[in-house]
């Protein structure tokens, strides 16, 4: 498989870390770039957050490539939800980096938030490219494909597919 792991506008901690990991993760090629986009359509004023769908429907996937992984560090929503970690489409997913920061939810211990970052981005990355795959949520709390309805859920999830959604993308 070939992904582009693309960044929107800043560099985003722990990023080298994150293309090691999709490329154990889903035996990948990894292309990176850096664009940038014009966020200010997406931006919803009365929420001070960016709409995710908009976004994503607006970012074009890399041509030569399986799938698009774009990273951001602000703060989406999409539909109903006031926030979300990421999302995804059939070749294209998005991941969120604003609210898996630490210091976001009050973390101060620098040299600890950013390995927390870290891991965070991981496992969200991991997961969208799932949904990419056509991986649906996954009702197993430890598996990476676990619904994240808060940073807690992010945390208690694994970087790893469970067997069940291993055999999904094996087949």
């Amino acid at each position: 498989m070939r992904i582009a792991l693309v960044l929107i506008e800043r560099t985003v901690p722990g990023f080298n870390q994150l293309a090691d990991s999709l490329i154990r993760t889903f035996n990948a090629r990894i292309t990176t770039a850096t664009i940038d986009f014009p966020l200010t359509r997406s931006f919803r004023k009365q929420r001070n957050q960016y709409d995710g769908e908009l976004l994503l429907k607006e970012l074009s996937a890399s041509p030569d490539v399986d799938r698009t992984i774009f990273i951001t560090r602000e703060d989406l929503f999409a539909g109903g939800l006031n926030f979300i970690f990421g999302l995804a489409t059939e070749n294209k997913c998005i991941v969120a980096t604003a609210r898996l920061d630490p210091r976001f939810h009050g973390e101060t211990n620098m040299e600890k938030a950013r390995e927390i970052f870290k891991d965070r981005v991981v496992k969200e990355a991991v997961h969208e490219l799932g949904h990419t795959l056509g991986l649906p949520h996954c009702p197993d709390s430890r598996c990476v494909m676990a619904f994240s309805n808060s940073i807690d859920d992010v945390d208690s999830k694994t970087r790893e597919f469970c067997q069940d959604c291993s055999k999904m993308i094996q087949q």
